[in-house]
């Protein structure tokens, strides 16, 4: 047996320092010697009695010290329990966590989408709906193509009357060469010369002249 072995039993023995240990050398002492002694018989009765209540004393130690040891075990027990029960707790709550983090992000989420939907609900409200917006470029179409065809139709007449200036222009010019020979004295019809011009009818109508 190991001096440490010695140490622990003695200090299990002695408990908190009441003198046991000392008690139970007491006891082997005053046995030893009742045994190895010849007194009288009621010498003798009085030795055993006294044996009796010290061995009655260290056995009332050894119960206590018993009890206190299985107290203690139970409550060694009990907090072993109590630890695996707080760290399943803190696990479960560790998961608790975690998923609360998880929703609490969702939810986040949740708020900026629905804040971004209002916005978009704001400046959706502030525009036209697409039908009437669809409804106004049918209709500015729509005018367009007219106004399309009314300058179509406008430059076909422009055109007419371009042509039609053009036979007037021609015309009042040759009935002005008519009148300058008929008004002019006969001439030889070597010298006589006629030169037809070019109306060109992009310029400007010159002014009429009056004879």
């Amino acid at each position: 047996m190991g001096d440490e072995e010695i140490i622990r039993r003695r200090l299990m023995i002695d408990g908190d320092g009441t003198g046991d240990a000392r008690v139970m050398m007491m006891f082997m002492k005053h046995f030893i010697k009742w045994c190895s002694t010849d007194d009288s018989p009621q010498e003798s009765q009085n030795q055993y009695d006294r044996l009796l209540t010290q061995l009655a004393s260290i056995e009332h130690s050894s119960l206590k010290w018993r009890s206190i040891i299985d107290m203690n075990q139970e409550e060694i027990q009990h907090y072993e329990l109590l630890r695996d029960e707080t760290s399943k707790n803190v696990k479960e709550a560790c998961i608790a966590i975690e998923e609360a983090k998880e929703e609490l992000e969702e939810a986040r989420q949740v708020r900026r989408n629905r804040l971004e939907y209002d916005a978009l609900a704001r400046l959706i409200k502030e525009h036209p709906p697409r039908s009437d917006t669809a409804n106004k470029l049918a209709h500015l179409t729509q005018q367009l193509h007219s106004l399309k065809s009314k300058r179509d139709q406008l430059e076909e007449k422009l055109s007419l009357r371009r042509k039609q200036l053009h036979v007037l222009v021609t015309s009042l010019h040759q009935l002005k060469q008519t009148l300058l020979i008929d008004n002019s004295p006969p001439q030889d019809d070597d010298e006589l010369c006629i030169v037809d011009e070019i109306i060109d009818l992009t310029a400007p109508l010159p002014p009429p002249t009056v004879d």
